[in-house]
């Protein structure tokens, strides 16, 4: 399936949030941590796949961020997680994981929302081989296109993404069948 990307700058569908591919993939902040108003305006917006990045499980370096999962859930929309430690990176395996959730969601018409905490480092990591996944950025430009679509999160769109060197590294190492194992 092709995609076509969002005009970069363009408004998220929420304050928190930008469009990487208009009305059906967003990325950003962590929607629990505004109440309920985030969740909401990203199930009006019609999204129905959340992929969780964050460790927001008892013992996680994000177990203090309020779950909103039963509210998702009731809406009849649905919860995925994949726990990345808070500027860490994931392994090869569990990225090939996230990218199939995106894709699966995309290609099954789900408007899908990848977040973590701040919405730059896991969630650029994330949004970045993606992007390279689908040929729709070379390593030359990936970081300095992941930054103008992420300018449309009036709340975060300032802070550069990735997060660490490390993340920008992954990204721009990224090839499907051959990703990088993460430094250890």
């Amino acid at each position: 399936m092709t995609h076509e990307l969002a005009p970069t700058h363009s408004l998220g569908p929420t304050y928190r949030s930008y469009w990487v591919v208009e009305g059906r993939l967003a990325a950003g902040g962590y929607p629990g941590q505004h109440g309920h108003e985030m969740v909401g305006e990203l199930l009006d917006a019609g999204i129905v796949l959340f992929v969780n990045l964050t460790q927001d499980v008892p013992g996680g370096t994000d177990s203090h961020l309020p779950r909103y999962d039963d509210e998702v859930e009731a809406a009849g929309a649905d919860v995925r997680r994949f726990p990345i430690p808070d500027l860490g990176l994931p392994t090869r395996d569990l990225m090939v994981e996230i990218l199939d959730s995106i894709d699966a969601g995309l290609d099954a018409d789900c408007g899908t929302y990848v977040h973590c905490w701040g919405g730059s480092g896991r969630t650029g990591t994330a949004i970045g081989c993606w992007l390279r996944r689908h040929e729709l950025a070379t390593p030359d430009d990936v970081i300095e296109l992941m930054n103008r679509l992420r300018d449309g999160d009036l709340g975060g769109g300032l802070k550069p993404t990735p997060n660490t060197d490390k993340q920008a590294e992954f990204i721009v190492n990224w090839r499907e069948g051959l990703p990088p194992e993460p430094p250890v």
